[in-house]
């Protein structure tokens, strides 16, 4: 179960420098296809931070296309992770622990300034608590979230209302979203070995769509092998995600549409076809990682929702199946 405390830092050994807390803000401008992340992992007793915010609009392939990036990888860490500002012009205030946050950013250089409001739409989603996640009850021990140990220790996700301005390189705009933020701690060594997806699908205050599925690669393409988490959330209240299955195709790693299904505790079937209409890769979040994300538009009916859709993808977990020594290893093997 999740709790206010769940906010700040946990407790853990000195001598534990791969300890990170984490907390990611997704927003978006669906209107212009503008899809923003600020990310934050602090490793408190290393005493350092990664501070990385990214914005881009429209499909953006190539890392220069991307309208905004600003990595910050050596920013001292903060004495408190419920309210901090950061050396990198970021900062982040729990408003309402753990549900409500406030976000905001100033670039050193004027280039881009948020300032947003996220509301959460329920009880935050606890990846190892058997009552929200019904995977969890016939499992003996941690569970294999499928990204090494990234999610494989205290998690929590949340779909929340995000609210405010964004400036980006001289014009302004209004976020009124409905996204996914997480909040994530304990050991994490970044061996980039592995591959997850995190993927939201939102129709407005009263429905959400959260899926954590494993990802593998066959015959060079990138494929969803089984849901590892999921909810949904339905006027607040939350029921767990007992199967799913998602498939989408891509353009340099990029999903451009997808298709979901997935299947509640209730027995309820929940079926969405997406259409992206903005990516890009986010390779500077983590140096062990790039995030292939994507902000889909769903229509269900007369009702028509946007949500960011990412592969997380460890450069190791592509370099071992995709670059010519790990394809000419893996044609080796008997």
């Amino acid at each position: 179960m999740i709790t206010a405390a769940d906010v700040d830092y946990h407790t853990s050994e000195p001598s534990a420098h791969t300890w990170a807390e984490t907390i990611v803000l997704v927003f978006s401008v669906p209107e212009a296809g503008i899809l923003g992340n600020a990310y934050v992992l602090s490793r408190p007793n290393v005493g350092a931070t990664i501070s990385s915010v990214v914005v881009h609009s429209g499909f953006c392939t190539h890392p220069y296309e991307i309208d905004f990036t600003d990595p910050q990888m050596h920013v001292p860490a903060p004495k408190t992770f419920s309210k901090f500002t950061l050396e990198s012009g970021l900062s982040l205030e729990a408003t309402n622990a753990p549900r409500d946050f406030r976000v905001s950013y100033e670039h050193a250089l004027g280039a881009c300034r948020f300032d947003l409001e996220f509301r959460g739409l329920h009880e935050p989603f606890d990846v190892h608590d058997a009552t929200q996640n019904p995977l969890v009850a016939s499992t003996d021990g941690p569970i294999d979230t499928g990204l090494g140990d990234v999610w494989a220790n205290g998690h929590y996700d949340m779909i929340g209302h995000v609210t405010g301005t964004l400036e980006l390189r001289g014009k302004e705009y209004q976020v009124d979203c409905f996204d996914g933020m997480d909040r994530s701690w304990g050991p994490r060594a970044e061996l980039g070995h592995s591959g997850a997806a995190w993927i939201h699908v939102t129709l407005g205050p009263d429905f959400g769509l959260h899926l954590g599925m494993a990802l593998g690669i066959r015959n060079g393409e990138v494929v969803y092998e089984g849901l590892r988490f999921g909810y949904i959330v339905e006027d607040g209240e939350l029921y767990g995600i007992t199967h799913a299955t998602v498939e989408a195709a891509r353009v340099d790693l990029i999903a451009v549409t997808n298709h979901i299904t997935a299947v509640d505790v209730r027995g309820k079937k929940h079926e969405f076809f997406g259409t992206a209409v903005g990516g890009a890769p986010w390779y500077s979040f983590s140096p062990a990682y790039v995030s292939c994300q994507s902000l889909f538009r769903y229509q269900v009916g007369n009702r028509v929702g946007y949500a960011e859709a990412t592969d997380v993808l460890g450069l190791e977990f592509l370099g071992e199946r995709m670059s010519r020594h790990g394809r000419l290893r893996a044609g080796a093997r008997p």
